[in-house]
């Protein structure tokens, strides 16, 4: 019985520690590759990234300098350049939104398609023109 036990409590140990790994990030929700370019959404997704790796690294600077880990000029030095590299990142996540306002849905089945084709490759129906 107490073996049994071990096993239950390895097995429950091994999900928990693992299960990270398996989960889906939500990064870049509603961008998957099947719905563009593997290239675009993993480019998308790098924007994402980068742009809360900066929120991160601004409240990490915050934390230290409160904590007198950084002196006040060095604080607003990294400060000004996060905060820059994240206003930057936003523009770019900006443009690539607008990139995608062009793109034409399949009224029957939901499915993104380019705005040049004239039938969904998922489904085969017609798609409105215009």
């Amino acid at each position: 019985m107490i073996t049994f036990i071990e096993i239950l409590i390895f097995i429950s140990a091994m999900f928990f520690v693992g299960y990270p790994f398996f989960k889906r990030s939500p990064i870049g929700q509603g961008f998957s590759p099947a719905d563009r370019g593997e290239a675009e959404a993993s480019h998308y997704n790098e924007l994402i990234h980068k742009k809360e790796t900066a929120y991160i690294t601004i409240k990490d600077l915050e934390f230290d300098y409160r904590t007198g880990k950084l002196s006040q000029a060095d604080y607003m030095e990294l400060k000004n350049r996060y905060e820059a590299e994240a206003l930057q990142t936003l523009k770019e996540i900006d443009d690539f939104k607008v990139q995608e306002k062009g793109a034409v849905f399949c009224p029957k089945c939901g499915t993104k398609t380019k705005a040049e084709d004239n039938f969904c490759f998922k489904c085969g129906a017609k798609l409105p023109q215009g």
